[in-house]
């Protein structure tokens, strides 16, 4: 292994543990007491992963941290933050600087390597919590592909975060996995668009009600609105008989555009979605894994056949998602569907399975079930898939999303 670990420490003894479980491990440490060297030695060394005590002489960890991630030559490695105190604000204000993960002192050398090791392994886990679109499904018939609206966990190894794409009704089925966690839950809701069908879960997501647990509410700004006022309206009175005030987790909210976002140490990328009002395309980059999640996004109808090229809006797409590791995209119609429901904002899996061989993309996973569609419609649709996609001789992996279904990249 010639991973090379940066150790910053100036209490000597935690840096000689440290730097004696690294080195049993394979790993080669460069180690300093002070933080005014560290910039000259990550370009000296180019460590795969820097560790950072949260108070030192020179600088802290904190403000070494916001440094390191800031400006053209930012370090783009996992940063673990080391402290001796149990400070809330602390471990915030870490992720909110781009540190991976916290470790609280004193802890096992184990404890630092099982980490490390976690950060280095680039495995970022997907769970789909809600795979339905435009409205939940309580049908006999729908059960084997699952019934709620768009809700997908990602975890990446190493990241303390819990990061969350919508906020459909599959939200509360996550909520109720996550009761009894043990540790304060601190994470990122993303929302691609504020449609009942990726919103109505939150009023009723458990962890929200509890004190302790922070979330920041990420989402496209609105022209008429704020994320407040847009997710707080359906909880109002008329509608709804709890607050979003009410919430004892921690909220913040963040509004985003087209562009770049660091949220929790991670680099997310956005790009707009062909469907009505504003809604986004999230792009998750982690140590070289690119996971992106697409739903709600309407492809021109047959846009490959008989095009010498694409069209303009599906360049930008091919683009976006080049050589994806994997692409959650929406496919809620059949090409013959899509003629009568143009301008609604979905795709035709026809055309989605296009662009993604057209993009090189390694998995597809195929989302945003119509309501009206049973077990054996989409399993024939599946089928389907698999015979366009031998006649292409792609090599691309399709599967339609599922409740409940894990995937690792």
């Amino acid at each position: 292994m010639s991973d090379t670990i940066l150790l910053v420490d100036d209490d000597r003894l935690v840096l000689e543990m440290c730097k004696d479980a690294l080195e049993k491990a394979g790993y080669r440490t460069v180690c300093l007491q002070e933080g005014r060297t560290v910039t000259s030695a990550v370009a000296s060394n180019r460590p795969a992963l820097i560790v950072l005590d949260i108070m030192m002489p020179g600088m802290d960890g904190l403000s070494l941290c916001k440094q390191l991630r800031s400006g053209p030559d930012a370090f783009r490695g996992p940063i673990v933050i080391l402290s001796a105190k149990r400070y809330e604000t602390d471990k915030r204000i870490a992720r909110e600087v781009g540190a991976n993960s916290f470790l609280e002192k004193p802890f096992r050398p184990e404890r630092l390597l099982d980490t490390v090791q976690d950060l280095l392994t680039r495995r970022i886990a997907v769970r789909f919590w809600g795979v339905r679109g435009s409205i939940p499904t309580a049908s006999r018939d729908a059960v084997g592909y699952g019934g709620n609206t768009p809700c997908v966990e990602v975890r990446i190894s190493g990241v303390d975060d819990l990061f969350i794409w919508d906020g459909g009704t599959g939200l509360r089925e996550l909520g109720r996995a996550l009761r009894g966690a043990e540790a304060p839950i601190h994470g990122y809701i993303l929302f691609t668009h504020f449609h009942w069908d990726h919103i109505q879960g939150l009023p009723f997501f458990e962890p929200a009600y509890a004190t302790g647990n922070s979330f920041t509410l990420v989402g496209p700004a609105q022209p008429t609105a704020g994320l407040v006022q847009t997710l707080g309206g359906q909880m109002a009175s008329v509608y709804f008989p709890v607050g979003l005030e009410q919430f004892g987790a921690h909220l913040s909210f963040q509004e985003i555009d087209e562009g770049t976002a660091a949220l929790g140490g991670v680099q997310f990328d956005t790009l707009s979605s062909l469907h009505p009002g504003r809604a986004l395309i999230y792009r998750l980059r982690h140590e070289g894994k690119h996971v992106i999640y697409a739903t709600d996004n309407e492809l021109p109808l047959g846009w490959k056949a008989g095009a010498r090229s694409a069209p303009h809006e599906v360049e930008r797409f091919i683009r976006f998602f080049a050589d994806a590791d994997l692409l959650i995209h929406d496919s809620q119609y059949t090409p013959e569907e899509l003629e009568g429901r143009r301008g609604w904002g979905h795709s035709a899996w026809t055309d989605v399975l296009d662009l993604a061989i057209a993009a090189s993309v390694k998995q597809l996973i195929l989302f945003h079930h119509d309501p009206d569609h049973s077990d054996s419609f989409l399993d024939a649709i599946g089928a389907a898939v698999q015979e366009r996609i031998a006649e292409s001789g792609s090599g691309i992996a399709c599967e339609l999303a599922r409740e409940g279904a894990h995937l690792t990249v």
